[in-house]
C-alpha cells in the first residue's frame, strides 16, 4: 500500500489497534481494501476475525488464499447448521478467548448461519466475547463489511435503538483497550452515526459515483478534482487521518477475492446443511418474548430443582411466564412426543416431561 500525502503526513502502524472506515459505491473494492488491511495486520502477527460479509459468503475466499496453506483457519457456524470442511469448524457459542489467540484467521460467514437474524445475534455474542479480553498477546483485526450490520447485531441484544447505538459507540471507543483493530465499510456516509464516524482513526474514500461527496466531506473538492472522486480505479483511494492528514493511495488488488455469481462454497469445498431455525426472543415494545434457548433453560432449571419463583427472578420474568413454559413443554410431549422448542436447541429434555426436582417423570 502506497500513499502520497497531499496535506500533512501520517505514519500508519499495523501493530496498533486502529479503526478504519471505508466509504464507496458497490463494486469499488471496499471489501478488497479491508482484506488488504487484514493481510498487513497478519504480517505483524495479528489475528484476522472476518465477521460480516455478503450473504453469498465472500469472506470464505480466505480458504483459497495463499494464507490457507500455512495459517490456522477456523470456521464458525450457527446453531442447527452442519458444516463439512477440511478446515476446523466450531459452533459460535463454544468459541473461547483461547481460540482467538490460537488461530490466525477466524471466519463467521453468512451461509454458515441459518438466516441473517441468527448471524446478527451471533455477531453480537462474538463481539461481546472479544471485549472480555482484559489482556492480550495478539492484536485482533475485525472486519465488518457493512458498518450498519454492526449496529443491527447490537440491536439484537439491546433493549432498544438508543441502547444499541450507545453499545456500539462504547465498543468502538474501547476497542484499543482490548487489542481490537476495526475495519468497517459503508455505501452511504450518513448510514453511520456521526458519533461513530468521529471515532475512526482513518477514513478511506473509494469512488463516490454521480452523487458525489456528502456535504460534510465536500471540502475535499479543493484538493481533488471531482472527476477523480466520482470514478477512480478500484485500487486507488483517498485517505483522511484523525489528525487531519490527507493523501491519495493505492493498494495491490489480490486475485483470490470472490467474484460475482461465483459459487464460493463449492469452490472452497465447504458443504452446509441446515436444520430447523432456532427462534430468538423478540422485542415487543415493553417486553421481550421467550426464545427457544430461554425456554429450554427454564425447563432444565425446573427439572434440576429450581422453583418457579427462583427461575423467574433469575430470568427477569414473571412466575406466570415460567409456569406457562413448563406446562407448554409437558403438554407438547404428551401431545406429540417431543417439545419443538427444546428440540431446536438440542436440549436433553426435548422428549421428556419434567417436574421440579426430578430429571423426568415420563419418557415418551
Amino acid at each position: 500500500m502506497k500513499i502520497r500525502w497531499a496535506r500533512g503526513n501520517e505514519t500508519i502502524s499495523f501493530t496498533r489497534p486502529s479503526t478504519w472506515f471505508c466509504l464507496g459505491l458497490r463494486g469499488t473494492a471496499k471489501s478488497s481494501f479491508l482484506e488488504h488491511l487484514a493481510m498487513r495486520y497478519m504480517e505483524k502477527d495479528a489475528v484476522v476475525f472476518d465477521m460480516f460479509a455478503s450473504r453469498d459468503g465472500e469472506n470464505l475466499a480466505w480458504l483459497r488464499s495463499p494464507y490457507a496453506k500455512d495459517k490456522k483457519i477456523l470456521l464458525l457456524r450457527g446453531e442447527n447448521v452442519d458444516v463439512q470442511s477440511s478446515f476446523p469448524v466450531k459452533a459460535v457459542e463454544s468459541l473461547t478467548l483461547n481460540d482467538v489467540e490460537n488461530f490466525d484467521i477466524i471466519i463467521s460467514a453468512s451461509p454458515l448461519h441459518l438466516n441473517p437474524d441468527q448471524e446478527f445475534y451471533n455477531a453480537a455474542r462474538l463481539t461481546d466475547l472479544l471485549y472480555k479480553r482484559l489482556h492480550y498477546k495478539r492484536l485482533v483485526y475485525l472486519t465488518v463489511r457493512e458498518a450498519a450490520n454492526f449496529y443491527y447485531s447490537r440491536l439484537k441484544v439491546s433493549d432498544n435503538q438508543v441502547a444499541a447505538k450507545a453499545n456500539m459507540i462504547y465498543m468502538i471507543r474501547e476497542a484499543r483497550h482490548v487489542g481490537l483493530a476495526l475495519g468497517l465499510d459503508s455505501i452511504r456516509y450518513y448510514a453511520i452515526d456521526i458519533d461513530i464516524r468521529n471515532l475512526a482513526d482513518f477514513t478511506v474514500l473509494k469512488s463516490q459515483g454521480v452523487q458525489g461527496l456528502a456535504s460534510d466531506l465536500q471540502w475535499l473538492y479543493s484538493f481533488f478534482d471531482p472527476s477523480v472522486i466520482r470514478n477512480m480505479p478500484k485500487q486507488n483511494f483517498i485517505i483522511i487521518s484523525k489528525t487531519g492528514a490527507l493523501g491519495l493511495g493505492q493498494f495491490p488488488y489480490h486475485e483470490w477475492h470472490k467474484e460475482e455469481r461465483e459459487d464460493i462454497l463449492a469452490n472452497v469445498g465447504v458443504k452446509v446443511e441446515y436444520g430447523e431455525a432456532v427462534e430468538e426472543g423478540e422485542l415487543k415494545g415493553t417486553f421481550k418474548t421467550v426464545g427457544d434457548k430461554e425456554h429450554a433453560e427454564i425447563v432444565s432449571s425446573y427439572a434440576l430443582g429450581s422453583g418457579m419463583e427462583k427461575i423467574a427472578k433469575d430470568k427477569g420474568r414473571s412466575t406466570r411466564t415460567i409456569s406457562v413454559h413448563v406446562n407448554s413443554h409437558n403438554s407438547a410431549i404428551q401431545r406429540a412426543g417431543f417439545c419443538p422448542q427444546c428440540k431446536r436447541v438440542n436440549s436433553k429434555h426435548f422428549c421428556e416431561t419434567v417436574q421440579r426436582g426430578k430429571e423426568s417423570i415420563d419418557k415418551s
